[in-house]
């Protein structure tokens, strides 16, 4: 007995730590639960309503930077849309792990808000687009659409928070099912309590022995019990406390949200009325307060002056309701402006401000000052609400707002007196530029007139000393040298101009008012004299007559003597070359008139008048004939020419010129060039008659005609007396002729090699020449030769213009066949005849060619040409269709300008076309008439048809006519 009752005491212990160990971890699972649920609430459900808010701040951020994109077009302002756009991107991102954890939110996401996203994105695209692009009204237009994005983003932004309202609300029941869980879990503990403490009473019941140490169990139960009550007390107390703290963690949640989105409105307004708009709203919506208005002195006002307000901005309150004195304020309005700090005041709403449901019954005022920069009011702020009163959180959240919006609205008046100022300044700097540049133009004009001017200038200050000199002076590296010393310089160097230096002390001296110097000095280059004028005079100041300096200008007038030089050469040479041959003229005739001389003499005498009278007809055509060339007024016919016929004609005729003997050698092709043939006449001419005159004691001179490379070249070679080395630059001068007491009985104008130079230069050409002193002289001109090519199988193109026959050619490239293009008419007629076998198949003639010959001319004699008359033509000019003249069936009118797809849309139909025989098409009806006309211009008619409205008349194709060459 004793041996069971010591063992009860134990068991008893055993027991209640069981119980207690029991009671404890239901405790610790129900409390365990618990708090898992409270930080899935806090940890996800929180950060996923503040993340949806985020979400909707970065596209109002995107939105707000584009707008002001949109309005100024400046690219400073899109900075907060690209950076709402990258904290959209992170935003998603994080989203997109919620959505994974969540499929009600993934679902709402991906079928709503992510689609409305990509427009919104595509919409900012598009309108940054616009605007770059130049097309900022269309994008100004485009700006309802943004809106209605946003709009309906906010709409499913709603639906999406109501999700997450909904998940929130899922939690919650899921924390207060944890809550039961643990009421259960304790409930269950204190079950097994009771049921070990039943089996415990029965024990006890049975151990009678060990009643005392049961009721001291008893007692130890009961203080455990005790213990555990105040265990349970504590978990609920905990709970509620974490509620509570979630509670505070929501509205500061919200607050922060308000805070977040009020501070955004305060940032990125490009002025003051921008600025108002969008913070003084957000203020109202984060306070949630109705009506607020912006009063502030008006600017400009002296402290002396009585001050004058001005309702700056007003929002929600009735239209008369925003009336302020301008001279002086009343009641809470001065107070404000007087105690320079905060306070509220409670009144009756009007009636405007009751509404229409007339529910509103009073108004809570509340004002609040605006400060400068040294505390001084400069204005306040005037918030109104209706039927609320303001609780501690409210009153401490429109401390923090109002501050900050004071801080705000002090910075952007920073900000608009700096853009006044800067508005200000670049006006003055505009008008200081355009001053600048209007003085810089004066002095470039000055300076181009300076420059422009023929004649060297240069300033000097009253002492003398050089103050400006233009680039003709040459005197850059002298500025700020006295005049005085560098004349002294040059006269060390050249003694003539001494006198001109001492007249230039003289003006310096104040003995002279102005000067009027001339000079001459050699050129240090080529020793060869410069001649100069001088004028100097005086620079006055108008009022007070005091010499400013002095202003000295020189006039170059080495071409004005070399003229004079020139002209009283010329005159020498024309009083000479013209009375010797006049003289012999006269003398012959006086003797012929008064002599009666046998037949022989007076044949002789009148071959030697017609000698001298020829020679005086040349020199006078020579005269005239420089003159036009040097004018520009002598007209060249550019043609193609054979130009060994025309050296093998001169030389024939140069034959017959006694003491000399003309040895020619020729090549054994033909050389074509394009020229003048008269013009090219001459150049032989001239430099046969130079070679003859040239060499007196010599008995030959040999004309070589030869081709090089695409060049014909005439030799023309004498064994005279040479040239001298100091005249090759001056040879083909006009009325130059080299002095030489070997050339003194020689005659001559001096203007044939002049003109040789001016007839090769126009055909662009060269001549050269070569001479050793009494050996004789080469002269050499060289022209570009041509090469006819055949027109046979060919499309002939006719037109003088290089670059629209260049791109006819590459036209009719298309139709697979070889293309020659001639300039001239008398090329074409020439390219015709030296065509055997095949025609051309194609001729496009413009009318207006080089040379004397028209396209018409080219077209009568195609039509002549007995194989070639069925060729078809398009015709190719700028000219109106003459009158009478109809199209033919191989013969097409095109007039300039005309698309190359016509061009060759005519050449195709040409080309396939079927008909043989060409025909003229006539206006009228008097076929005889037609008939005897073209008979008379050597065309015989094969046939004439009649049609209402006029006559075709067919040739008969004529025998082939040969053409030797055209010169």
């Amino acid at each position: 007995m004793n041996k069971s009752t010591s063992k009860m005491p134990l068991f008893y212990v055993i027991t209640i730590i069981t119980l207690l160990v029991i009671v404890g971890a239901s405790s610790y699972i129900a409390s365990t639960n618990t708090e898992a649920k409270l930080n899935s609430v806090i940890g996800n459900v929180l950060p996923l309503s503040s993340l949806s808010e985020e979400l909707l701040v970065d596209l109002i951020n995107m939105e707000t930077g584009l707008r002001g994109f949109e309005v100024t077009g400046e690219e400073k302002y899109l900075e907060p849309h690209y950076e709402g756009m990258t904290e959209l991107q992170l935003d998603l991102e994080r989203m997109n792990e919620y959505q994974k954890l969540y499929p009600r939110i993934g679902s709402v996401m991906e079928a709503d808000l992510l689609p409305q996203i990509r427009r919104l994105q595509d919409h900012y695209s598009s309108q940054i687009n616009l605007i770059r692009a130049g097309q900022k009204d269309l994008a100004i237009q485009r700006v309802g659409t943004g809106k209605t994005y946003m709009d309906r983003y906010r709409q499913l932004h709603t639906k999406l928070k109501t999700e997450i309202d909904i998940i929130a609300d899922e939690a919650h029941k899921s924390a207060l099912l944890a809550e039961s869980r643990s009421r259960l879990i304790i409930s269950a503990g204190s079950a097994i309590a009771v049921i070990v403490g039943l089996y415990s009473a029965f024990i006890f019941h049975r151990a009678n022995r060990a009643e005392a140490a049961l009721r001291k169990s008893e007692e130890t139960y009961r203080f455990m019990a005790e213990s555990l009550e105040v265990q349970n007390e504590e978990i609920i107390a905990q709970q509620e406390e974490q509620e509570a703290t979630l509670e505070k963690l929501s509205l500061r949640e919200q607050e922060l949200e308000a805070i977040s989105t009020y501070q955004e409105k305060l940032t990125g307004a490009k002025d003051m009325e921008a600025f108002l708009e969008a913070s003084l709203p957000a203020l109202l919506a984060s306070l949630k307060l109705e009506a607020g208005m912006l009063v502030m002195k008006k600017p400009g006002e002296t402290p002396a002056d009585e001050p004058r307000y001005v309702v700056q901005y007003a929002l929600g309150y009735p239209q008369r309701g925003t009336a302020v004195r301008e001279s002086e304020l009343h009641g809470a309005a001065r107070r404000v402006m007087t105690e320079k700090s905060g306070f509220e005041v409670t009144r009756e709403a009007t009636e405007a401000e009751r509404g229409f449901h007339y529910g509103v019954t009073y108004a809570v005022d509340r004002y609040y000052p605006l400060l400068d920069d040294r505390k001084q009011p400069v204005g306040f702020l005037l918030l109104t609400g209706y039927q609320r009163t303001p609780d501690e959180q409210k009153i401490r959240l429109s401390k923090g707002l109002l501050h900050q919006f004071e801080l705000a609205f002090q910075v952007q008046q920073f900000n608009e007196d700096r853009r006044q100022q800067a508005a200000h300044l670049e006006q003055l700097n505009e008008q200081l530029q355009h001053e600048k540049r209007l003085i810089e133009e004066q002095n470039n004009l000055i300076g181009s007139i300076l420059e422009s001017t023929h004649e060297s200038m240069m300033m000097t200050d009253a002492a003398g000393n050089i103050l400006f000199a233009n680039s003709k002076m040459n005197v850059a590296n002298r500025i700020g040298d006295n005049i005085g010393d560098v004349y002294k310089f040059a006269v060390n160097l050249t003694p003539q101009l001494a006198s001109t230096y001492e007249a230039i002390q003289a003006l310096l001296r104040g003995e002279r008012d102005q000067l009027t110097e001339r000079f001459h000095y050699p050129n240090g280059e080529d020793g060869q004299l410069r001649h100069f004028e001088l004028y100097a005079s005086k620079v006055e100041q108008k009022l007070t007559n005091e010499v400013q300096g002095y202003l000295f200008v020189f006039r170059d007038r080495t071409e004005e003597e070399k003229v004079d030089e020139m002209k009283n050469e010329f005159i020498s040479i024309v009083s000479h070359e013209l009375r010797t041959p006049l003289a012999s003229v006269l003398g012959f005739i006086e003797i012929l008139l008064h002599r009666q001389l046998p037949a022989e003499k007076q044949q002789r005498y009148m071959q030697t008048i017609y000698k001298e009278a020829t020679r005086l007809s040349t020199l006078i055509n020579d005269f005239l004939d420089l003159q036009r060339m040097e004018a520009g007024k002598q007209v060249y016919h550019l043609v193609p020419v054979e130009l060994g016929s025309i050296v093998q004609e001169v030389a024939e005729q140069w034959r017959t010129k006694q003491g000399h003997e003309i040895l020619l050698e020729m090549p054994p092709q033909e050389i074509w060039v394009r020229g003048d043939a008269d013009r090219l006449k001459q150049i032989v001419h001239n430099l046969l008659s130079n070679a003859v005159k040239y060499s007196p004691q010599a008995d030959r001179v040999e004309v070589t005609l030869r081709s090089e490379q695409g060049e014909a070249l005439l030799d023309i070679q004498d064994y005279g007396l040479g040239i001298p080395e100091d005249a090759r630059d001056k040879l083909f001068n006009k009325f130059y002729r080299v002095d030489n007491s070997d050339r003194r009985q020689i005659g001559g104008t001096g203007l044939g090699l002049a003109i040789v130079k001016e007839i090769a230069e126009a055909h662009e050409g060269t001549i050269t020449y070569e001479s050793v002193m009494g050996e004789g002289t080469t002269f050499t001109f060289r022209l570009p030769s041509i090469e006819m090519l055949p027109s046979g199988g060919r499309i002939l193109i006719v037109e003088d213009d290089e670059n629209l026959a260049k791109l006819i050619g590459d036209t009719l490239g298309k139709l697979e066949l070889p293309v020659t293009h001639v300039r001239s008419a008398e090329e074409a007629i020439l390219a015709l005849d030296r065509t055997e076998g095949e025609g051309p198949r194609l001729c496009v003639v413009d009318i207006m060619l080089d040379g004397t010959k028209s396209g018409w001319d080219f077209l009568l004699e195609l039509y002549r040409h007995p194989q070639y008359h069925r060729t078809p033509v398009i015709v190719s000019t700028a000219l109106d269709q003459p009158q009478g003249y109809r199209e033919k069936e191989r013969e097409k009118f095109l007039r300039k300008p005309f698309t190359m797809e016509k061009l060759l849309q005519v050449a195709e139909h040409l080309l396939t076309h079927t008909e043989r025989h060409p025909a003229y098409v006539f206006m009228g009806h008097d076929e005889l008439a037609v008939a005897s006309s073209l008979e008379r211009n050597g065309i015989e008619i094969r046939g004439i048809t009649r049609r209402d409205d006029h006559i075709e008349v067919e040739p008969r194709p004529a025998e082939r006519r040969q053409y030797p060459g055209l010169t």
